[in-house]
């Protein structure tokens, strides 16, 4: 049976709400975060204008 506990949890107060921000993570994984963080700014890019990328990480 897998551990479901998070691996970092996070409180962020904004104005009169509190938020809590819970993170796991895969330890099987063999892309890092910061690989996929790059995917998603990278489609990000593609969405804001197609066919340019101008991305360094």
């Amino acid at each position: 049976m897998t551990d479901n506990k998070p691996a970092t949890v996070m409180e962020k107060k904004v104005k009169s709400t509190t938020y809590v921000v819970s993170s796991f993570f895969n330890t099987a994984a063999k892309e890092t975060i910061f690989d996929k963080l790059q995917h998603i700014a990278e489609r990000d890019v593609d969405v804001a204008a197609p066919g340019k990328k101008i991305l360094t990480l």
